[in-house]
């Protein structure tokens, strides 16, 4: 016979009815992100680089960068290639549109970026797109022959970074020229403004007649009753005649 033990513990051992609702966790009907493009997902990639890139204006599947060396006269890989891309980036302070040349290492961590300043700086051969910066810069933009889909590459590219590289000046000469001319309107404004009278301004007796010295503080008194001015009077004299004449006027004499 088992012991009063033996029934509690098998008692307790037993499953204990369970209400499924209340037990099971909630159900979280969560739909994917929608998919990205290719294009959002090379930007993304690209601003965790260069956070000023704000869009994408091409994209050249393979390129190889070359440094132009002055002491041999030859093109020398640095150990760059990938994918390039012809950004745009944030405005500059004054306005102007600003884009670079962008190229994704495959080989290292190092990457290439390169701001597109102005046309002249540039030169577009048959095997390379020239950049002008800290050196001689050659991109070496892969195409194949037709029918590939990948056969006006290397022009299109090219192109694309001309007319950047050019929109990129005109903008740049065109921001700089608005500053020059607001500045040089500003200090015409104020040139005339420090030489002319503002209006409803009455001029002085010392702006009319230049500065003056009063010799003596009761000339009026003095000159109450003088006779008329003559010919010799100084100019101080003419001055006090004129108060004269007004305050006899106000007075009533005269």
């Amino acid at each position: 016979m088992p012991s009063q033990k033996s029934r509690t513990r098998g008692q307790q051992s037993q499953p204990q009815p369970s209400d499924y609702e209340t037990d099971a966790p909630p159900i979280v009907d969560v739909s994917p992100p929608p998919p990205r493009s290719n294009e959002e997902l090379n930007l993304s990639v690209l601003r965790r680089h260069y956070p000023d890139v704000t869009a994408l204006r091409h994209v050249a599947p393979y390129a190889v960068l070359y440094a132009f060396n002055l002491d041999t006269e030859q093109w020398e890989k640095i150990g760059i290639e990938g994918t390039l891309f012809v950004c745009e980036l944030t405005p500059s302070l004054s306005g102007a549109d600003r884009f670079s040349v962008v190229i994704l290492n495959r080989r290292s961590l190092d990457n290439f970026a390169m701001e597109l300043t102005s046309e002249a700086e540039m030169e577009i051969t048959d095997e390379y797109v020239i950049l002008q910066g800290d050196q001689v810069y050659g991109l070496w933009i892969f195409s194949e022959p037709p029918p590939s889909s990948t056969a006006n590459t290397r022009v299109e590219t090219a192109e694309k970074i001309k007319a950047l590289a050019t929109q990129a000046a005109e903008t740049r000469r065109a921001r700089e020229q608005v500053v020059k001319n607001g500045a040089d309107t500003a200090a015409e404004q104020e040139h005339v403004q420090e030489g002319s009278v503002p209006m409803g301004r009455q001029l002085s007796l010392r702006e009319l007649f230049g500065q003056q010295r009063v010799q003596d503080a009761a000339w009026s008194v003095h000159n109450h009753h003088s006779p008329s001015p003559g010919p010799g009077l100084t100019g101080n004299d003419v001055l006090g005649q004129l108060f004269m004449k007004a305050k006899q006027d106000y007075n009533g004499v005269g």
